[in-house]
């Protein structure tokens, strides 16, 4: 059994060498090192004089590979108190009480059969060793009995009478199950998990849990028993030493913890925040599922690396610097962070703060971020909307400011013209004023087009209808004469809720943007489809004009942008866009510059009932 000695005073050394003369055969033991805090206690000494491992520290002493004992020399409950905490599962611990019992049990054991030739000399030591040991027993905390092959007592402390109520003479050659099993006092109680017969079969030291009911207040209790076997010299075992040592508190405790890490991994998994936690050398600990998913990777891929090996060097630098602001000042860190995960760019709101060990002392950092990306943009969308707006409610008052003097000067500089001689020069001047004026009007237009905010009256519509009263409006104008205009519609076209009025001035604005982008000359062509597996239908514009610039495509769909110089009031496409908005619908385009471009007004469809699919 692999083994390691805490508290290397002289009952260390007392141990050390009674197990190197072979006196200490219950134990079959590998000593993997002695621990004590002062390197020149007489254990330690002894230890590195025959080669044996020596530490100082009992953290890393439960850390050796292979650990199956832990034997506390110290007598302090202090430190026992620590190698319970730091005990990995599955490792044994025999503190220094009851290491001394199995020394002192070995030691009789040994003198009765060394001295029985000198019976008479050694009676009165006999019983000497037999009180000691009594009063050893009597100072332990757990139950001690001390049985036969026959499952019989022979000897008990004074712990055992306590719990049990049975003095030591009545327990005496009774047998255990009798005396202790109280739950089930019959000599089949030991079938299931008894360790006395699995010592007796295994001739190994067993260590079971059992647990069992107060007989005066019903109760639960738990009790970690112990059964160690001594042997005699035909190898046979003559006595089993058993001791039991209530450990409901621990057990409890162990729940509550297990029961926390249960709540605290359902946390994890299922908490929109992206979760980890490093070690004081920057290597993922923990990741979340949450933070996995941002980062595109799984959890094999992540745990153990550090940020260098993940991320971009940008991206890996900062995380880093952050990491350390929290390891120099120890304090909670939070920041703003823009990161690129998978080609997309993500910003995260993150709290670093530091986390600390049962003694206080800094073991890693964790970081709790939350991904804004939506919502920032939400936000902007709608500062972006609410500037909009703002401006279709002034647009709308300036509108209506400036329609009734326009209209009294078109009606004066009109009369004005009709006054004048055909060849009158001032009549050129009357000619730009109406023209001006004119053209201040259509911007007044194009302003109440994309401040209106009343509700379309919408009904089941065919497209193909808008398309050709659009084309019927314009074709016969003298601008549209050297531009030759294709309408292609498909068969069956299911019809769209809209207002038919608001769709034919959108298409009607589109139209007139590609007669100015091809210099009213080219091909144009008004078609209507089917998109979307049938969930949708568009109506489409292609022109063969001068396309636009890639570096203008973003902002094309803005109020007031223009490319059209004097032309143009940059309002027609965003009035396009409202009137979709209000239709449920969108607004798509490609454009190759030098080629031309192509506008897509997309809806969705409408059963006979006239309701969305």
């Amino acid at each position: 059994m692999k083994t390691v000695m805490i508290g290397a005073g002289a009952g260390c050394l007392d141990v050390l060498q009674l197990w190197e003369q072979g006196k200490l055969a219950i134990f079959d033991m590998e000593i993997l090192a002695v621990v004590d805090t002062n390197p020149d206690a007489p254990g330690m000494q002894y230890a590195r004089e025959r080669g044996w491992k020596t530490m100082e520290s009992i953290v890393d002493a439960m850390g050796l590979p292979g650990l199956e004992l832990v034997i506390e020399l110290t007598g302090s409950e202090d430190i026992l108190d620590d190698i319970y905490f730091l005990l990995p599962p599955g490792v044994r611990l025999m503190d220094h009480v009851v290491a001394r019992v199995f020394w002192d049990l070995d030691k009789v054991a040994l003198n009765l059969h060394a001295e029985l030739e000198k019976k008479s000399e050694l009676e009165a030591r006999i019983e000497e060793d037999r009180a000691r040991l009594q009063e050893i027993l009597d100072t332990l905390p757990d139950v001690v009995m001390v049985l036969d092959p026959e499952m019989k007592i022979e000897r008990v402390n004074r712990r055992f009478e306590t719990i049990t109520g049975l003095s030591h003479g009545k327990a005496r050659e009774t047998h255990c199950y009798e005396s202790f099993c109280l739950d089930n006092p019959t000599e089949s109680c030991g079938d299931d998990g008894c360790p006395f017969r699995e010592v007796m079969e295994t001739k190994e030291p067993v260590e079971l849990v059992h647990y069992r009911e107060r007989p005066d207040n019903g109760k639960g209790v738990y009790f970690q028993v112990t059964a160690n076997p001594i042997f005699g010299d035909d190898g046979e075992i003559i006595r089993i030493v058993k001791t039991s040592r209530e450990i409901t508190d621990q057990v409890l405790l162990k729940r509550d913890t297990e029961q926390m890490a249960r709540r605290f991994t359902q946390i994890l998994e299922t908490v929109h925040a992206a979760i980890t936690i490093k070690d004081m050398d920057g290597r993922y600990e923990l990741a979340n599922p949450r933070a996995l998913r941002l980062m595109g990777r799984n959890r094999d891929e992540v745990i153990g690396k550090r940020a260098a090996d993940l991320f971009a060097p940008d991206a890996a630098d900062l995380t880093e610097e952050l990491d350390s602001y929290v390891a120099q000042d120890g304090v909670p860190q939070v920041t703003e962070e823009a990161y690129t995960f998978g080609g997309k760019e993500h910003t995260l709101i993150s709290e670093r703060f530091p986390i600390t060990d049962y003694l206080g002392k800094m073991v890693g950092i964790c970081c709790v971020s939350r991904d804004v990306t939506r919502e920032r943009q939400l936000r902007r969308e709608l500062m972006h909307n609410e500037r909009l707006a703002a401006v279709g409610k002034l647009a709308a008052g300036v509108a209506h400011e400036l329609n009734n003097p326009l209209t009294g000067i078109l009606t004066f500089a009109e009369d004005l013209m009709l006054e004048a001689e055909a060849d009158d020069p001032v009549r050129e001047d009357y000619e730009v004023i109406v023209h001006e004026t004119m053209r201040c009007r259509r911007i007044v237009r194009d302003l109440l087009d994309f401040s209106r905010q009343q509700a379309p009256h919408r009904r089941p519509t065919d497209l193909d209808s808008v398309a050709r009263r659009t084309v019927s409006m314009v074709e016969r104008q003298a601008s549209f004469h050297d531009v030759n205009i294709h309408v292609e519609t498909q068969e069956q076209l299911p019809k769209v809720s809209i207002d038919p009025r608001q769709i034919q001035q959108a298409l009607l604005n589109l139209v007139i943007n590609a007669r100015d982008a091809m210099e009213s000359k080219g091909d144009l062509t008004i078609r209507t489809a089917v998109w979307e597996k049938n969930r949708s239908v568009a109506l489409s514009v292609t022109d063969t004009g001068c396309g636009i610039p890639e570096e203008h495509q973003a902002k094309v769909l803005e109020p007031f942008f223009s490319t059209k110089g004097e032309r143009g009031n940059g309002l027609g496409l965003p009035a396009v866009a409202s009137a979709m908005d209000q239709h449920d619908g969108k607004v798509t385009f490609e454009s190759e510059e030098g080629v031309g471009t192509t506008f897509h007004l997309v809806f969705p469809t409408t059963q006979s009932n006239g309701k969305r699919t």
